[in-house]
């Protein structure tokens, strides 16, 4: 019986790290789910150009609607470690509902360095963290 329980509590944690899990579409977008929370990141490319605009939407939804008072934040990783976290719109308390849309600019210190971009959206007491590689260039 301990058998059993073991394989059922190790079933469930599978299942829940699999409901936060972020999946890449073949459309070039990142989407992941946390309970009710489903959250989609449209970023342009995986090569932004250095001092330039780089677009990036982010769709949340809670039960199939816009999510209300839902926050983001950028994370940005280097080897795994998180080397930096910035705010959309530089709004440390950033708030939206349902959808938004920025420009990240990226500085030439960043060149050809391998980086992953993460996104976290947190709404009705979830967290998705959608995760993006990146390596900028001139």
């Amino acid at each position: 019986m301990a058998r059993t329980r073991r394989f059922t509590v190790s079933l469930a944690v599978l299942v829940a790290l699999a409901a936060t899990t972020a999946v890449a579409s073949a459309s070039g977008s990142v989407k992941g789910q946390s309970g009710p929370l489903s959250v989609t990141f449209v970023p342009s490319t995986h090569t932004p150009k250095i001092n330039a605009k780089w677009p990036l939407s982010v769709t949340a939804t809670v039960n199939g609607k816009p999510a209300q008072h839902a926050t983001a934040v950028y994370q940005f990783l280097f080897g795994g470690l998180i080397v930096s976290t910035q705010y959309p719109r530089f709004n440390k308390h950033f708030t939206f509902t349902g959808h938004f849309s920025d420009n990240l600019i990226f500085p030439p210190d960043s060149k050809g360095e391998p980086l992953t971009l993460r996104v976290v959206i947190k709404a009705s007491g979830h967290t998705v963290n959608l995760n993006w590689s990146i390596t900028a260039h001139s």
